[in-house]
């Protein structure tokens, strides 16, 4: 509540209403938050500032998860409701209009369901039909969703479930555009603005001025994340394959900085934010890659979920070293490049 007016452009699945949630339910306003159904979401590893997370979820009286995966979350669910995985089951099917020609594509189960898990559609039917709500879901299943949803494209169903895709006619492409068809730009004035007049409006400023960010403190630098081309956030470190690729991540220091903290390449080490957070062990990277003034790491190692037996405490998370955040404030994103780090210890490998 007040997300639409305290960041007016921001979108509701903004990182910063995610983050903004949780401190609405730590600080129980603008009323009492009582309970949560986490689903698409790591709450432990995705959003800043775990202790706070977890502080929200203390004050819960009750929390669902529906996980592909026994993440850490599960462990403080009063309900765990497993989903079946992307193979074993449909997916709304998915819209691209913004080609010349627009297309619908569809996911479909390779496999049926394993175990007592469930797709997330019949997860959320029998929810709203136990809630009294089952006529927000006026289908039996997929195949009849379906036919609703694309039924005023005039797409051929047959083709689409046989072929994974199928295109449909779309708004003319720039060239073929006339008057008739209105402005190109989704602007005030349908042309492009090099200064917003949205944001002229909202009483902010229409033209980006550059801010500088913080300096790192005197023997400290920027913790800075990001992903491996084969991992998926934190949801793929479990996949005995994509493990076998990459089974712990490693910290990107350059050779000037390593020099300076007497890290050699492949020593494990230890870091520590500013606020005096301390990572798990992980192996320096020395190289050449990096700022001087950044530590890097590949986000979604070190769970702190035993029942992920090959990700289990391997690596580091970085998520346990972004205790600061700042919050943008024309559109409520979490900024978490903020914090910073440096090597407490090390051991020669």
């Amino acid at each position: 509540d007040g997300g639409g007016s305290k960041y007016p452009l921001a979108s509701e699945e903004s990182q910063g209403l995610t983050h903004g949630l949780v401190q609405a339910t730590v600080n129980a306003s603008p009323y009492p938050i009582k309970g949560w159904v986490v689903y698409g979401q790591n709450i432990l590893e995705s959003i800043p500032q775990r202790q706070n997370t977890l502080k929200a979820i203390e004050q819960l009286e009750f929390m669902a998860v529906v996980d592909v995966l026994p993440m850490e979350q599960v462990n403080y669910a009063d309900l765990v409701l497993p989903e079946a995985t992307y193979l074993e089951r449909y997916d709304p099917p998915a819209f691209v209009t913004t080609a010349k020609r627009p297309y619908v594509a569809l996911r479909q189960p390779a496999i049926e369901p394993l175990h007592e898990s469930k797709p997330g559609w019949w997860i959320a039917k029998q929810l709203a039909n136990r809630l009294g709500l089952g006529d927000f879901f006026p289908w039996k299943d997929p195949d009849e969703h379906l036919s609703k949803v694309l039924a005023p494209l005039s797409v051929n169903i047959a083709e689409l479930t046989a072929l994974g895709a199928a295109s449909f006619e779309g708004h003319p492409y720039i060239e073929d555009r006339n008057e008739q068809d209105g402005p190109l730009f989704p602007t005030q004035s349908g042309k492009i603005e090099l200064k917003s007049s949205v944001l002229e409006d909202l009483h902010f400023d229409p033209l980006p001025k550059y801010t500088p960010t913080d300096p790192p403190p005197a023997g400290y630098v920027r913790l800075i994340y990001g992903r491996a081309p084969m991992h998926s956030f934190s949801r793929s470190e479990n996949n005995s394959w994509l493990n076998d690729l990459m089974p712990e991540n490693q910290v990107w220091l350059s050779t000037a900085i390593a020099g300076q903290f007497g890290v050699h390449d492949g020593d494990k080490i230890v870091l520590e934010n500013q606020d005096g957070a301390r990572s798990s062990p992980l192996a320096a990277r020395v190289t050449e890659g990096i700022r001087n003034d950044c530590a890097y790491m590949v986000h979604g190692f070190g769970t702190h979920a035993k029942a992920l037996t090959k990700a289990y405490d391997k690596g580091a998370s970085d998520t346990d070293l972004i205790t600061r955040v700042a919050i943008d404030p024309i559109m409520g994103a979490t900024g978490m490049r903020v914090n910073f780090v440096r090597v407490l210890r090390q051991e020669r490998s």
